[in-house]
């Protein structure tokens, strides 16, 4: 009988996440095989970075057909079925949701090139700043938000995905969608399912921004408690100003985009400021076991667990305790 699908309380208790990073465990059938463990330890949300089929350069964050799966997991039969498992067992699942571009050899660029934004007869790349230089996102094109057209079809990729069973979505690179797009966005899922949560990351954004994002609708934000060395200032100032303002974090010890820990002592340190500094925390997989490689959102293959395991340590049960304590 499956159990009660209840959104996490954010005023009552912390959320665990479990991140799934799908180019690590492979096929949905071996996604099954990990749950017994992660319910062990605690969690209560599985987030699963994206599953639709990759463009060209093979990035995860690159995707052809938002509304697909790659046969690289398997089937929509096999993930609904692993979403009913999830949910048996109490389990919320948040996907990843890439709402400012697609693959720029998507369909979608050439059927609609309306819905993106043009330099000469070349979409335009989406970027950040890094260590003060843009970086431009070769693969990816930049969608156009001032095209109501192109709106209606996020707000069904949502749908979609709601209706296939999941319960909430991370927003990647949340701040290169326009704030009053996401209310548009978040308020349309709530009127699908007025239990969906929406979890922002704003990283490297100013606390200012952050505020101003989360104000769109978000239940959570991605903290930067990750890159704090326990003494500089900075992120007091900010988690006084996220408090004032109501916002709640999630932070981590690693994530699929940072390094991994380089010792048991720094594992611990950075589990255990997160859990201190955050509403949230969230555990990518193979944390636990102390894994030395960094995620790839393009080179990770299932084969990599298996060179990794048994793991330098096991927290399995310091997580656990953290948790249900």
């Amino acid at each position: 009988m499956e159990k009660e699908r209840t959104p996490v309380d954010k005023k009552k208790k912390k959320v665990w996440i479990y991140n799934i990073f799908p180019r690590l465990l492979g096929k949905i059938e071996n996604w099954q095989n990990h749950l017994d463990r992660i319910t062990w330890m605690g969690f209560k949300v599985l987030f699963i970075n994206p599953i639709s089929p990759s463009g060209a350069s093979h990035s995860l964050y690159s995707i052809l057909n938002p509304k697909a799966i790659s046969p690289e997991y398997g089937s929509i039969e096999q993930f609904k079925e692993f979403l009913n498992r999830c949910h048996g067992e109490g389990i919320l699942v948040w996907l990843d949701l890439v709402a400012n571009h697609v693959a720029i050899d998507s369909p979608l660029v050439k059927e609609h090139p309306d819905w993106f934004i043009w330099e000469g007869d070349h979409p335009k790349n989406p970027g950040c700043i890094d260590n003060g230089q843009w970086i431009s996102w070769k693969d990816l094109a930049q969608f156009n938000f001032s095209n109501p057209h192109l709106i209606d079809y996020l707000k069904s990729v949502i749908e979609y995905w709601l209706w296939i069973g999941a319960d909430g979505f991370r927003a990647d690179y949340a701040y290169g969608v326009p704030q009053e797009i996401w209310k548009e966005l978040i308020a349309h899922a709530h009127s699908v399912n007025p239990d969906v949560q929406f979890f922002g990351e704003a990283l490297g954004c100013p606390p200012e921004e952050v505020v101003r994002i989360a104000k769109s609708g978000f239940d959570f934000m991605a903290s930067s408690i990750f890159w704090w060395d326990g003494q500089q200032p900075w992120w007091p100032e900010q988690r006084a100003l996220f408090e004032k303002e109501s916002i709640k974090l999630v932070g981590f010890p690693e994530s699929h985009d940072t390094p991994r820990c380089a010792s048991y002592e720094e594992a611990l340190l950075k589990l255990q400021r997160a859990y201190e500094q955050s509403e949230g925390i969230l555990i990518p997989a193979g944390f636990e076991f102390g894994f030395r490689r960094k995620l790839d959102v393009v080179k990770t293959t299932p084969q990599w667990w298996y060179e990794e395991m048994p793991g330098r340590w096991n927290l399995s049960l310091k997580i656990r305790q953290l948790a249900l304590g």
